[in-house]
């Protein structure tokens, strides 16, 4: 185990990724939704980024139209996959519950949050605000440069339940 430490720094500093894995660190401290790596409007535009990277990520995770999409990589056929993936729900889930709901800025339609948040010079990595009353998570991917919007309620059914402790006799 402690090999694969020293392997994965020497990895880091031999191919100049110190900035990277910092920035990927701020992120897992923040609390921030799951990391991406691009964001796409359609699968076909991600498709054909994947198709043009000289090394192709497996096992990364994209955006496609604001969903999740994880990347899996067939190099015998040479063939990818973009499954959707639920992580963002179970993130939704899980930061209701540790960071329960409290607005930061309040908005009639979908259209003056986008807009609001667009006009962020260098928003937080997350924030919850309020939509038509509905609370939302307003997300900043700042290594992509991306902003999104989730309704909290892409949230319902992915609460993971505590296991209770036994009771000691």
């Amino acid at each position: 185990m402690l090999q694969a430490i020293v392997d994965t720094l020497h990895f880091i500093s031999v191919t100049g990724q110190h900035q990277e894995f910092s920035e990927y660190l701020e992120h897992l401290e923040a609390d921030a939704p799951p990391y991406a790596i691009a964001s796409f409007e359609t699968k076909e535009a991600a498709e054909a980024w994947l198709e043009n990277q000289p090394i192709p990520p497996d096992s990364a995770t994209v955006l496609i139209a604001n969903a999740y999409h994880y990347v899996i990589h067939d190099e015998r056929v040479g063939i990818f996959r973009l499954p959707r993936i639920r992580d963002l729900e179970y993130h939704l889930a899980d930061l209701k519950q540790r960071h329960p709901p409290v607005a930061v800025a309040s908005f009639a339609t979908l259209e003056e949050a986008e807009a609001w948040l667009k006009a962020q010079p260098t928003p937080a990595r997350w924030a919850w605000v309020s939509i038509a009353g509905e609370p939302y998570l307003a997300v900043y991917h700042p290594n992509i440069n991306h902003r999104a919007l989730y309704p909290l309620s892409m949230a319902d059914g992915y609460e993971v339940e505590e296991e209770e402790e036994p009771d000691e006799p």
